[in-house]
């Protein structure tokens, strides 16, 4: 299995964490309420986390808010398909609607990981 990286972006000068890549996905661990447009309930990313995605074998990706125990995965062709374009403060973002999603039931966190990339 090729090594687990985290990954990172730099939005305003600043390093921001958004996922882990571990195996064929790619793994983001947050509250929703800070990747999540109620709006329109779409998750949300930076777009250069889909570039990295299409371009390192990356299949799915797996969103986990363990405050409220919600976990949900999308596989990267439902992702191109089904989502959008957009800007918000912290760069240009790729939205997905919530309902595409797949409800993962026994999620387990993901380890700590020490080697970083940032994109």
């Amino acid at each position: 299995m090729p090594k687990s990286k985290a990954i990172y972006t730099t939005v305003n000068g600043r390093k921001t964490f958004v996922g882990k890549h571990i195996g064929d996905a790619i793994v983001r661990e947050f509250p929703f309420a800070s990747s999540v447009l109620w709006q329109s309930e779409s998750l949300s990313f930076d777009k250069r986390l889909l570039d990295y995605a299409k371009n390192n074998a990356v299949k799915l990706f797996v969103f986990s808010d363990l405050v409220k125990k919600l976990y949900l995965k999308l596989s990267l062709e439902s992702i191109l398909s089904g989502g959008s374009d957009g800007y918000h403060g912290a760069g240009s973002q790729w939205y997905i609607p919530m309902k595409s999603a797949e409800i993962l039931e026994g999620y387990t966190t993901t380890p700590y990981i020490k080697d970083e990339l940032v994109i």
